[in-house]
């Protein structure tokens, strides 16, 4: 064999080689992906049509606000997150099963993207706000100075009175008409002699519930924002948030780095999933006119104005902010292993989920589970392995928050084979 002949095999095998190397690192990292990554864009106004659809709203009231036969979903640490979404979902079964028996109710069927919206929605009604105090409200009224400038009496003053303030429906778009007036009211008070307020947990909330009473409005709206988090991004980059203010945490040689922001810009909070957002939406709110006059004394510098909200962007914003601290769980295949068995999963699924005469095949499906995943086929089997649960006498095995992480990590890891 000719020696030019001889390097050209061996050319060919050298690339072949690498074509093969390349292509199982393209698998590993493709499979890791859909494995990680969270299904499905949440779109909460979709989850609360689901929400009243399936029937939920029966049960727990309108917006999650609570009923009689179920409770109340807002401010529950059960609403924080995918694990305690899932984990309440779970332990929460088997009354529900028993109340819609008694009650005669058809068992509502999800499928995987009604679930994945379902849950979405209910995750941000953790963050929507309960009524305000509107006597409350009015004393806050008084003490920051509000009067001075919007009257409340029927007189006519420079800013507009209670009855235009009225006009917005809940705490979001109220703060987005706040904000939008913020360099004008700005202006006033400093000719005026007042301090700019700075709020407190809650009192945006009260002062809200006082101006709708004083306007003849009751109706308040504290149920979820119908907003959509894809527009919010956009609002996000368009508004040059990204100025000033990161969505992940830097690392810390990047940290100390950068004490200044583009344009030379104070260093925000961090917003996104590294960070910490209010627990509320008023209170989101709060933080966002509390840092009005540093934001705006920045952007003077620049010689620009502060950027304004059109229609629902306040309320993308937020809804966008909020959606990016609901991400999947992570966690051991080795410990979701022995959760697996600890929790009783193992006693009809097998040691390694891979399905008896009493449970169904878990792993080796091809199938990448999620939480939103596991949620919809607890849902779907639910009433089923509760029946059969009873009828042996076995006890519903509760789960703890922590356990969701690892019990995905175990069911996504292949099945090892013999």
């Amino acid at each position: 064999m000719s020696r030019r002949r001889e390097l050209a095999i061996w050319v060919a095998a050298a690339c072949g080689a690498m074509l093969l190397l390349l292509g199982i690192l393209m698998w590993q990292y493709n499979n890791t992906q859909r494995r990680w990554a969270i299904a499905m864009a949440p779109r909460p106004a979709e989850g609360g049509a689901v929400f009243v659809r399936k029937g939920c709203a029966n049960c727990h009231g309108n917006a999650g606000s609570g009923g009689k036969l179920g409770p109340r979903l807002r401010d529950r640490a059960s609403l924080a997150g995918l694990p305690q979404l899932v984990t309440a979902m779970w332990n929460h079964a088997p009354r529900m099963y028993e109340a819609m028996q008694a009650q005669k109710l058809p068992y509502p069927t999800l499928s995987y993207n009604e679930t994945g919206q379902l849950v979405a929605f209910l995750y941000m009604t953790g963050y929507a706000d309960e009524p305000g105090d509107p006597e409350r409200g009015r004393m806050l009224f008084e003490s920051k100075q509000c009067a001075r400038c919007h009257a409340n009496d029927g007189s006519k003053r420079e800013a507009p009175d209670v009855a235009a303030l009225a006009l917005d429906d809940g705490p979001i778009s109220w703060t987005q008409a706040l904000w939008n007036h913020a360099s004008a009211m700005q202006e006033s008070m400093r000719r005026m002699g007042i301090a700019w307020p700075h709020f407190q947990a809650n009192e945006l909330r009260d002062l809200f519930a006082y101006v709708r009473r004083q306007g003849g409005r009751s109706d308040v709206d504290f149920s979820v924002p119908a907003a959509d988090p894809d527009r919010g991004w956009k609002v996000f980059q368009e508004k040059s948030c990204l100025s000033c203010h990161a969505l992940n945490r830097p690392s810390a040689p990047a940290l100390a780095n950068a004490s200044r922001g583009e344009h030379g810009r104070p260093v925000g909070p961090v917003l996104g999933a590294d960070g910490k957002l209010p627990p509320t939406f008023s209170q989101f709110g709060e933080a966002m006119l509390n840092h009005f006059p540093d934001m705006r004394k920045a952007i003077d510098a620049e010689g620009k104005q502060p950027p304004t909200f059109q229609k629902q962007e306040m309320a993308d914003l937020a809804v966008f902010l909020y959606s990016l601290h609901f991400r999947e769980p992570s966690g051991s295949p080795h410990v979701g292993k022995s959760i697996f068995a600890w929790r009783g999963c193992a006693d009809c699924h097998g040691a390694e989920a891979e399905g008896t005469a009493r449970g169904a095949r878990l792993r080796g499906l091809g199938r990448t589970y999620t939480a939103t995943r596991l949620a919809t086929d607890l849902w779907r089997h639910g009433a089923k392995m509760y029946e059969q649960s009873r009828k042996s006498g076995r006890p519903w095995p509760a789960l703890q928050e922590s356990d969701v992480g690892d019990l995905l990590s175990f069911l996504n890891t292949p099945v090892e084979k013999q």
